[in-house]
């Protein structure tokens, strides 16, 4: 019998009514369909550049992630990190979570470069990375154009450990951040294998082993947290300043559920550090200072003699 266990964090649907919540005291409530069939999509992560000012030619960009968080999600990341060359790009995340795995292992790349990290929506001005139509003009070099909806953007399910890897984390006020309990899907599996073995000083030595057959027998659901995946959390915690209180929270509510984090939550367990509002990270005004923030990027073709 062996038992193969996959991490993932049931998707809950509760987006809708929550999105619409001025107040996100915590609170245990059962979750809508998402309200934008975007997020129903695998996530993708793109650099959008601020389309709205006068920054030009000195505009600020970031990394926009948005959508479910899969298996493929850390090579999409990568993608999009290694486009943005040595460039301190902030990311602002929309996401109904997905797989833990994934998530912790995002989570590390961002760490490892010092980004920040703000819950948000981008709204794309022109087309859209979810539209199937949508060709970018060959001068934007696969830079997208849009702005930041800070307070319509939310970070729930496997989300807050991508969010808790940001050098700074942030939150606007309506933007939402929840958790529940973490499930694991458990298959249980009969294995038929040929062995030859030889009998030495009365004891049995194997000498080889062939699988035969393998056939799953039980799948069930746990949300019970192994010693080792809790180990693991609770390290990744450390490494990122968070406190581990915040793993005690997860179990508020079951996987049909989403618990909403309350702002005195964010707050004591770390997973905010900041109140800036994530639109003011991308403001065409963060160019203007001296010096220029590090996410500002001259245009290119302006930059030539």
């Amino acid at each position: 019998m062996k038992a193969l266990a996959s991490l993932l964090l049931a998707l809950s649907a509760a987006i809708a009514i929550a999105l619409q919540a001025a107040s996100v005291e915590a609170a245990t409530r059962k979750m809508p369909e998402p309200p934008n069939p975007a997020f129903e999509l695998p996530m993708r992560v793109v650099i959008v550049r601020n389309n709205i000012g006068s920054c030009e030619p000195l505009c600020p960009q970031w990394v926009s992630a948005e959508g479910q968080i899969t298996a493929d999600s850390p090579a999409v990341f990568k993608k999009a990190l290694a486009a943005a060359r040595k460039l301190q790009l902030p990311i602002v995340i929309s996401s109904p979570g997905g797989d833990v795995d994934a998530a912790l292992i995002i989570g590390e790349m961002i760490r490892a470069r010092h980004l920040d990290v703000a819950v948000g929506s981008t709204y794309f001005g022109g087309c859209a990375p979810y539209q199937k139509d949508c060709r970018l003009p060959e001068e934007q070099n696969g830079v997208y154009r849009g702005i930041v909806l800070p307070g319509q953007g939310f970070c729930v399910s496997a989300c807050p450990f991508i969010l808790a890897s940001g050098e700074r984390r942030m939150r606007s006020i309506g933007a939402l951040v929840g958790v529940h309990q973490i499930s694991r899907t458990i298959t249980r599996e009969k294995v038929d294998y040929f062995e030859k073995y030889r009998i030495v000083n009365g004891k049995r030595k194997v000498l080889s082993r062939k699988i035969m057959d393998r056939k799953p027998v039980k799948s069930y659901v746990s949300t019970r947290l192994d010693k080792r995946l809790k180990r693991r959390l609770l390290a990744f915690f450390e490494r990122m300043g968070i406190d581990n209180a915040l793993l005690a929270l997860f179990d508020r509510a079951p996987p049909s559920s989403m618990y909403m984090l309350a702002s005195d939550e964010v707050r004591t367990t770390r997973l905010i550090t900041d109140v800036t509002p994530a639109d003011d990270l991308v403001a065409s005004g963060v160019c203007a200072k001296e010096p220029a923030a590090a996410n500002c990027v001259l245009l290119e073709a302006a930059a030539k003699p």
